[in-house]
C-alpha cells in the first residue's frame, strides 16, 4: 500500500518526544500540547507582532535610565553610598573577578538590550512586510539569547539587598530602580506575547526558501515520531524537513532559518556527561570556600554561602533565608542529580516514568539563571556599600566557582536532547517486540 501524501505544513513534532502530531487551529490563548509527554508545543497569542514591537520599543525607551540611573542610596553614619546595575560589573573588575564581571555585564546589561532590539528589529520587519536576507537569523539569535538576558533576576537580587540592609541603612530609592523594575516587567511581558510559531510562519512565508517539495509520503501510524517517518526537526525553528530530500555530502541546513540541521543533537551524552561532571567539580570550592569579604573598621571578614543563609534567619527573615537557600543551594544540587539521573536512566535502559523526567527536565531548565542570584546580591552590596573609613564588601574566592558551576549546569540543559529518553525506550521495545517474534517462530 502506497503511504498516503502529507504536507508537511500541516504537522508538527513535539521537541522533548518527537510525536508527529498535526498542527490545529488555536483560539487566542490558547495551548497545544502534545498528547505523548504534555509538552505545550504551541501558544496562540493575539495580535503577537504589534504587542512585542510596543513592548520592545518601551523596554529601549526604559534601558538607558535603568542601567545608568542609581538604583538605590544607602545611608549609614552621615555617609552615603549608592550605584547602579553598571557599577556593580565595574566594582567586580577593580576587585579582579574579571571572569565573574564578564557574566555580570553579559546577563544584566548586554544580552537583555540586545534581546529587546533583535525582537524590535524582527517585529517592526514582519510588520512592515520588509523581510531582508538576514532576518531568520536575526530571529535565530534572539531565540538563543532568551534564558541568558536576566534582569528579573538581577531584580530579585536588588530586592534581597534591600532587606539585608533595612535594618542598618536608610534606603532612598532612586529614579534607577523604578525604571529598572519597569524594564523587569517590560522584558517579561515581550516573552509571553512573542508567538514563535506565527513569527517563523511569516519569516518563512515571505522569503526565498531552498525547499522544493513541501508534500512526502509518510506512513501514519499511532504514535508516529518524525524520527520513524524520516523526518528532521530543526532544533531553532521547528520545521520539519524530509531527510530524503537534504544533500548527501555536505553540511544539511533548514530551509527556513539556515541552521544545521541534524536529527538528534551531536554527541549530546557525551557533552552533557562533560558538562555535569564539570559542575560536580566547581561546585565544592563553590561552597566551601568563601563567596564574600566585608571589611568593617578595616578588619576582613569572610562568608560563605551557607554564611549569608544563616545571617537571614538569625534575623528572622525565614523567606529570603530560604529563597536564597533554594536559589544557591537547592537548585543547583537539584540540576546536577536531575541531570545525572536522566543520563542514568538512558545508560541502563530505565523506560519508566518518562513523561514525569521530561517533565523534570524542563524544570531544569527553567530554575537554571535562577541560581545567578547570589552573584548579582554580591556585585550590588560591592558596588552600594562602599563607606570606606566604615564598612566595604567585595566578592571572594568561591565567586568564580560558583558562576562556573551556573555556567556549566546551564550549558548541560542545552546540550542535552530529550528526545533520547524517548527513543531509548522504544528501542527497548523494539527489541523485545522482536524477541518475542522470534520465541513464537
Amino acid at each position: 500500500m502506497v503511504p498516503p501524501m502529507t504536507n508537511l505544513s500541516k504537522l508538527t513534532a513535539c521537541p522533548d518526544c518527537d510525536l508527529l502530531i498535526s498542527e490545529e487551529t488555536l483560539a487566542a490563548g490558547e495551548k497545544a500540547r502534545c498528547p505523548r509527554c504534555g509538552t505545550v508545543v504551541r501558544v496562540f497569542i493575539n495580535n503577537s507582532i504589534d504587542k512585542t514591537i510596543a513592548l520592545a520599543v518601551t523596554g529601549l525607551l526604559l534601558y538607558i535610565p535603568a542601567m545608568l540611573m542609581p538604583l538605590m542610596t544607602f545611608e549609614i553614619m552621615g555617609m552615603r553610598g549608592s550605584g547602579n546595575v553598571l557599577d556593580s560589573v565595574v566594582v567586580l573588575f577593580e576587585n579582579r573577578h574579571s571572569f565573574v564581571a564578564i557574566m555580570v555585564l553579559l546577563t544584566s546589561v548586554f544580552f537583555p538590550v540586545v534581546k529587546l532590539f533583535l525582537l524590535f528589529i524582527v517585529g517592526f520587519c514582519l510588520k512592515h512586510r520588509y523581510y531582508p536576507k538576514n532576518l531568520p537569523a536575526l530571529f535565530r539569535a534572539y531565540q538563543h539569547l532568551a534564558e541568558w538576558g536576566m534582569v528579573e533576576v538581577y531584580m530579585l537580587g536588588i530586592l534581597i539587598t534591600i532587606i539585608k540592609m533595612h535594618n542598618m541603612a536608610t534606603i532612598e530609592y532612586n529614579i534607577g530602580f523604578f525604571c529598572f523594575t519597569a524594564l523587569v516587567f517590560i522584558t517579561a511581558g515581550s516573552s509571553v506575547m512573542l508567538d514563535e510559531h506565527l513569527f517563523w510562519q511569516k519569516i518563512e512565508k515571505n522569503t526565498r526558501s531552498t525547499e522544493t517539495q513541501k508534500t512526502v509520503a509518510i506512513e501514519t501510524a499511532f504514535q508516529q515520531t518524525a524520527r520513524r517517518a524520516n523526518l528532521i526537526r530543526c532544533h531553532d525553528c521547528g520545521k520539519l524537513v524530509y531527510n530524503k530530500q537534504l544533500p548527501a555530502n555536505s553540511i544539511a541546513r533548514c530551509p527556513r532559518c539556515m541552521a544545521e540541521l541534524h536529527m538528534r543533537k551531536p554527541a549530546s551524552i557525551s557533552r552533557t556527561w562533560a558538562l555535569v561532571l564539570s559542575s560536580v567539580i566547581f561546585f565544592l570550592p563553590a561552597n566551601i570556600l568563601p563567596i564574600m569579604r566585608v571589611y568593617f573598621l578595616g578588619t576582613p571578614g569572610d562568608s560563605t554561602i551557607l554564611d549569608g543563609i544563616i545571617y537571614f534567619f538569625h534575623s528572622g527573615e525565614f523567606g529570603i533565608g530560604l529563597v536564597i537557600f533554594t536559589a544557591s543551594v537547592l537548585v543547583p544540587l537539584f540540576k546536577v542529580i536531575g541531570i545525572i539521573l536522566i543520563l542514568l536512566s538512558i545508560h541502563f535502559h530505565w523506560n519508566g516514568w518518562l513523561k514525569h523526567k521530561t517533565k523534570m527536565f524542563h524544570v531544569i531548565e527553567f530554575i537554571g539563571r535562577w541560581s545567578f542570584l547570589d552573584i548579582f546580591v554580591i556585585a550590588l552590596l560591592a558596588a552600594m556599600v562602599r563607606f570606606e573609613s566604615l564598612t566595604t564588601t567585595e566578592a571572594a574566592l568561591a565567586a568564580p566557582y560558583f558562576t562556573a558551576v551556573v555556567l556549566t549546569t546551564m550549558f548541560a540543559a542545552l546540550a542535552f536532547d530529550p528526545r533520547i529518553l524517548w527513543d531509548t525506550c522504544a528501542e527497548n521495545k523494539e527489541k523485545l517486540r522482536k524477541a518475542d517474534d522470534h520465541t513464537n517462530h
